[in-house]
């Protein structure tokens, strides 16, 4: 039989490709196939191999030893029973406070059922009601009318006579702020470019011309208001900072060599700034105190809170509470007016 004549060339080359490419399906399913153990000269003698050593089991933690009882804590006492609540008193029928608690109801109880007899029950006690608060309203009067600290006129008069008390403290205040200009001055804080420094100077300029008061202005920026008034200017070094001037125009009551005092900052009118100069001075100790309640508009001071001393417990009797308070207040009395015992 003729034999096949061989494969040269690029044919012979293409077939030997395909060859091996159709026979390394084959190689790779042998190569995965598992060794006989006499292939695995890696494993010595062993006939099967060896198991891996077992990881060593945790140790286990000894048990805690067991903490020491808590020493018994002995029981609290059981608070004592709350004695019984006395039973609330009612006040009187047809008082004041049983008027105060009821009249509202017998009123819904007429609209409700607005019968004859409801709605009269209700005007009834709504009249009642109505006559004792003008009883109480006429003694209010004899009351105050008789005992002067007790009545506003003693203090300040009423109507017309105001118009005249307040002339009167007006020139004690003109009085004492000249005498003020004496020892003190203004000093007056502004910026050309401020409207209300323009507006507070004309007020600043007319307590000048009454009382004297010298004034100095301080500009911020250094220039004069475009008004005219205070023309001559100085300039501020640092005043301001160190007064914590935030706001113009700022004013300050200044006494030489060191008494520096706030005075307002922002516009005021004239009769407050009067009295802001006043209150300042009053309260840097420049004026004393008699002084100063002259330039408000009162006839007299009577401050019962002044005159009255402390009261460790409040008498049970009316009469002697009274006659307390009143001794008190009398002023110069007050010292020697006699201390209530604790039985009283």
């Amino acid at each position: 039989m003729p034999g096949r004549p061989p494969l040269r060339g690029v044919a012979g080359a293409g077939w030997l490709l395909s060859g091996w490419l159709a026979l390394s399906p084959m190689l790779t399913g042998a190569a995965s196939a598992p060794e006989r153990f006499y292939d695995r000269r890696a494993e010595g003698w062993f006939w099967y191999a060896p198991e891996p050593p077992a990881a060593p089991a945790p140790e286990t933690p000894p048990d805690p030893e067991p903490s020491p009882a808590p020493p018994p804590v002995a029981e609290a006492p059981s608070p004592p029973e709350a004695p019984e609540l006395e039973h609330v008193r009612e006040p009187a029928p047809l008082s004041a406070a049983w008027l105060r608690a009821n009249l509202e109801h017998y009123q819904l109880q007429a609209i409700d059922d607005p019968s004859p007899t409801r709605v009269a029950l209700y005007l009834y006690l709504q009249r009642l009601a109505l006559d004792k608060a003008s009883r109480f309203s006429e003694v209010y009067q004899r009351v105050v009318q008789s005992d002067p600290y007790l009545d506003e006129t003693t203090r300040r008069p009423v109507g017309n006579y105001a118009n005249l008390l307040n002339r009167q403290a007006g020139a004690q205040r003109t009085a004492l702020l000249r005498q003020l200009a004496g020892q003190a001055g203004l000093w007056f804080f502004h910026r050309a470019d401020c409207p209300y420094c323009e507006a507070q100077a004309p007020v600043l300029g007319l307590i000048q011309a009454q009382t004297g008061l010298p004034i100095q202005a301080i500009a911020l920026d250094g220039q004069a208001l475009a008004s005219g008034h205070f023309p001559r200017v100085h300039r501020d070094t640092g005043q301001a900072a160190r007064l914590g001037v935030v706001s113009t125009p700022a004013l300050f009551l200044v006494r030489p060599p060191d008494g520096i005092v706030p005075v307002a900052q922002g516009l005021v009118s004239l009769s407050e700034l009067e009295q802001r100069l006043l209150r300042a001075a009053h309260t840097a100790g420049w004026i004393d105190e008699d002084a100063y309640a002259r330039t408000r508009p009162l006839v007299t001071e009577l401050r019962l809170d002044r005159a009255l001393g402390d009261l460790e417990r409040v008498p049970e009797d009316p009469e002697r509470f009274l006659a307390w308070l009143r001794t008190h207040a009398a002023g110069a009395g007050a010292l020697h007016a006699p201390a209530l015992s604790p039985t009283d």
